[in-house]
């Protein structure tokens, strides 16, 4: 009866072995580093971006910014005093005041003056 023991034992002890070396190889692995050759005089690619100027946002914008420019130009025409001195009131210069009895009806703006 010594020897099946033996046999059993050094099968036990086998097999331990072989699962303790499974778990030690699993877990002392590391995600192996990628080797990276850099060559000495590589040349760069640029990247150049498309010129393009007939998408729906480029002319949404260009839209806009007509727009913007527009109002600018009509807020500085308004600001002149043709328009914004009440005296002119549709005349492009300010009509001259005369005595009663020479006033006129005027066609432009509706009064005598």
């Amino acid at each position: 009866m010594q020897i099946p023991r033996f046999f059993c034992l050094l099968a036990l002890t086998v097999s331990f072995i072989s699962v303790d070396a499974q778990n030690s190889v699993a877990t002392s692995r590391e995600p192996e580093k990628k080797k990276v050759y850099f060559a000495p005089h590589a040349k760069v690619k640029k990247v150049r971006k498309p010129n393009v100027k007939h998408t729906q946002r480029y002319e949404y914008y260009e839209r806009v910014e007509k727009a913007a420019r527009e109002k600018q130009r009509i807020l500085k025409k308004l600001s002149k005093a043709q328009f914004s001195d009440p005296r002119y009131f549709g005349h492009k210069r300010i009509p001259k005041r005369k005595p009663f009895f020479k006033m006129r009806y005027c066609n432009e703006c509706g009064i005598r003056h």
